[in-house]
């Protein structure tokens, strides 16, 4: 009898089981994009979540948008509007810190995903993911990013009016009439944030600087852009108008708000700084990656890019002391530009050095993904800390005037008017006798002119409450 051998059949990959299957280089990418945006999501979410007490311009925007909804006058003229308005929600909603947040913590989401859109559009989708994975960890955004502060929102609607204009303007047959969605995206960045003005201008100059040809073979949808964007601004010309007496004055009054003693203050400062606590533990490397992405771009949209950015972040520097969320456009355009330079730089090594960089890199993003988690779980404990003294002597306030018309003087006056309940005064004595009066004062503070009968409330070693009666 004679055994005949069964053929062998080659393994086909296809019927292999998956464990034995490598991730392809595109799944590998949207693992990396998916991950980091949940990262982003997630670090924004823990600090919105824990409900840290209002800063100074969280309480301001608050109180404007209370006066809003009382029909009342607006005190701060140069204060934008557009982020009071995203206050009223919150109130209505019962103006707990989680709720005033909620629509910034939303728009703070809408930042990553135009960033990430951004790289995506005009470098490809590894790009994106990689930008993504740097954004999970960057401390110069995460912390800014769920609170009731104009600067993401502004450079949220930003972002998103470059990637309409700069996609338009660089078209080898012409902008297109889709260029005119700019307009209502950079006039909402102006009315979050009236410093919007100077990178909306330097946008501009660099479209039509690196655009001039194609525009000029379709000029319509960029003039129509412009006009319908002037159009949307007539309503803040009106209200600057009526409050300073001309259509420039809020936006030429509010860039002394943030007081800077020398001109280039703040432009050092961001470069004196300790980048890795201001920017995060990857981004100084990145953003240093996107400086230099200027000596060696070609493509007209990357030079468009580059050109606002640098112009942005050096204008902001000059004009303001340093804040990093001031310049969160700038810096935006920066990562995606950094990113894709060391993406390329990494592409072009051997497959064994790609592997091993690639796995460093990525294990380096999730350390820095859960330092910021840890720093965003902490904020609460931090700044309720920070702000004890203050805060205990908010309530006691509260709980003295118990519902009467009361007044409050005292630095940071906006928090302690939000705090206590009663309204920030500078000059109160006028009222004494029709409402209470209470001062706050710091060791630090110069003394200030009093009537009445002091009562002392409250006393710290780092403040004095003082109630004033007839």
């Amino acid at each position: 009898m004679v055994l005949m051998a069964a053929p062998m059949r080659r393994a086909d990959p296809e019927t292999q089981p998956a464990d034995h299957a490598r991730p392809t280089p595109a799944q590998v990418t949207a693992l990396l994009l998916l991950a980091g945006l949940a990262a982003w999501t997630v670090n924004l979410a823990i600090f919105w979540l824990s409900g840290p007490p209002l800063g100074h311009d969280e309480a301001q925007y608050t109180i404007a948008a209370r006066d809003l909804l009382n029909g009342e006058e607006q005190r701060w003229f140069y204060l934008s509007t557009g982020t009071s308005l995203l206050a009223i929600p919150g109130l209505l909603a019962g103006g707990s810190e989680v709720a005033l947040r909620t629509p910034t913590f939303v728009l703070g989401i809408g930042f990553g995903l135009v960033v990430v859109t951004l790289a995506w559009r005009y470098f490809g989708a590894a790009t994106a993911a990689w930008v993504a994975a740097i954004l999970g960890g960057m401390r110069g955004f995460t912390k800014v990013g769920p609170q009731l502060l104009s600067d993401l929102p502004a450079a949220t609607c930003l972002l998103a009016g470059t990637l309409v204009i700069v996609s338009e303007v660089t078209r080898e047959d012409g902008p297109r009439w889709r260029a005119v969605l700019a307009a209502p995206l950079l006039a909402a960045a102006l009315y979050l944030r009236y410093a919007s003005c100077v990178p909306i201008a330097i946008l501009g100059a660099a479209a039509l600087g690196f655009g001039l040809r194609s525009i000029a073979r379709r000029p319509a949808p960029i003039v129509a852009t412009a006009a319908l964007f002037l159009a949307l601004l007539v309503p803040h010309a009106v209200a600057a108008t009526r409050a300073t007496g001309w259509p420039l004055g809020v936006l030429l009054a509010s860039k002394d708000v943030p007081q800077h003693t020398w001109i280039a203050e703040g432009l050092v400062d961001y470069v004196a700084v300790n980048p890795v606590r201001t920017y995060g533990l990857l981004a100084p490397l990145v953003l240093i990656a996107g400086l230099l992405a200027g000596l060696r771009l070609r493509d007209r949209r990357a030079k468009v890019l580059w050109t606002v950015a640098v112009l942005d972040i050096v204008a902001i520097g000059l004009v303001t002391h340093a804040q990093t969320r001031y310049i969160s456009y700038g810096l935006a355009l920066l990562v995606v530009l950094g990113t894709d330079v060391l993406r390329r730089w990494i592409a072009a090594r051997s497959p064994r050095a790609r592997a091993a960089i690639g796995a460093t890199a990525a294990i380096a993003m999730a350390v820095t993904w859960v330092l910021i988690a840890r720093v965003q779980g902490r904020a609460e404990d931090s700044r309720a800390a920070s702000l004890r003294t203050r805060l205990d002597a908010a309530a006691l306030i509260r709980a003295d005037a118990a519902g009467a018309p009361c007044l409050v003087v005292g630095d940071p006056f906006t928090q302690l008017e939000w705090y206590s309940g009663c309204r920030g005064a500078t000059w109160p004595w006028d009222d004494l006798g029709r409402a209470r009066i209470y001062l706050y004062y710091r060791p630090e503070d110069p003394p200030r002119e009093t009537r009445g009968r002091p009562q002392v409330l409250f006393a710290r070693r780092d403040a004095i409450v003082t109630r004033y009666d007839p």
